[in-house]
């Protein structure tokens, strides 16, 4: 049986416990020297744009945001406050 993937209920663009982040365009979460950052898609509301360390950017909708974002907390990756 496939292992059932963990659903965030929230997220720093989400209002809730971080809203003050919510209107940001743009969140960085981080562990050691790794990178990634996550914003928010002008052209199309349903979509943000992925990039990790110095990768090239790539767009996932806004699920997919969702659940990568919660695969990198359970990684160790810590959302930085300071940015923005």
């Amino acid at each position: 049986m496939p292992k059932k993937e963990k659903y965030p209920e929230k997220c720093p663009w989400d209002s809730g416990p971080l809203i003050e982040s919510s209107s940001k365009n743009s969140w960085i979460l981080k562990r050691g020297a790794d990178v990634v950052i996550f914003s928010k898609s002008e052209k199309n509301e349903h979509f943000f744009i992925l990039q990790e360390n110095d990768q090239e950017q790539h767009s996932v909708l806004a699920f997919q945001a969702r659940l990568t974002y919660q695969k990198l907390l359970d990684k160790g990756y810590r959302l930085d406050m300071s940015a923005n």
